[in-house]
């Protein structure tokens, strides 16, 4: 990636997840479709509804999914690129099968 403070873009159905390790200063996006997100601790989730955007400020994880069937998020980070790069490389893409 050649601009550290580029955003990333993710398409997700609805059995793919993005994980984020440490997300603090993680600016995220629901750029298309609703985000359903679970913060590790936290006994409430997140619903991100489409154009709407989220700051987490903890270093607890960060599961990113879609609410209702698919989504875009983009994911930024508002801290310093070294920062950004070391949960950019922790974000992972997961797919799970539909029982």
């Amino acid at each position: 990636m050649n601009n550290p403070q580029a955003p990333l873009h993710r398409a997700l159905r609805r059995d793919q997840f993005v994980r984020f390790e440490h997300p603090r200063g993680l600016c995220l996006r629901a750029e298309q479709g609703a985000l359903w997100v679970t913060v590790d601790g936290e006994p409430d989730d997140i619903t991100i509804e489409p154009g709407a955007c989220r700051v987490f400020d903890g270093d607890e994880g960060v599961l990113v999914g879609t609410f209702r069937g698919e989504a875009v998020l983009s994911a930024r980070s508002l801290r310093a690129a070294p920062r950004w790069r070391s949960w950019l490389g922790l974000a992972s893409l997961r797919s799970v099968s539909a029982s």
